[in-house]
């Protein structure tokens, strides 16, 4: 395993510490956790973020509709 030192600003370390209640293990877990979430969406094919956009851009507009009017009840119906 490699190891990697990080310089926090004075805020981002005191609300750590104090979110995790100065536990240093829950702190460097979290922050693995976040760090892999990053890296996974930037390593993401181009065609998969594609299609999740879509996908998404999709989602927000059905959800968009107001209910009762006449275009929510259009709205994904395939016509």
């Amino acid at each position: 395993m490699n190891y990697l030192k990080l310089k926090l600003d004075d805020g981002t370390y005191q609300y750590l510490k104090d979110k995790f209640d100065g536990d240093i293990n829950a702190i460097e877990d979290f922050i693995k956790k976040i760090l892999s979430k990053e890296i996974e969406k930037t390593r993401l094919d181009p065609n998969e973020l594609e299609k999740k956009n879509t996908n998404e851009n999709l989602e927000n507009y059905l959800k968009s509709g107001k209910s009762g009017s006449r275009s929510y009840g259009i709205k994904g119906q395939g016509w």
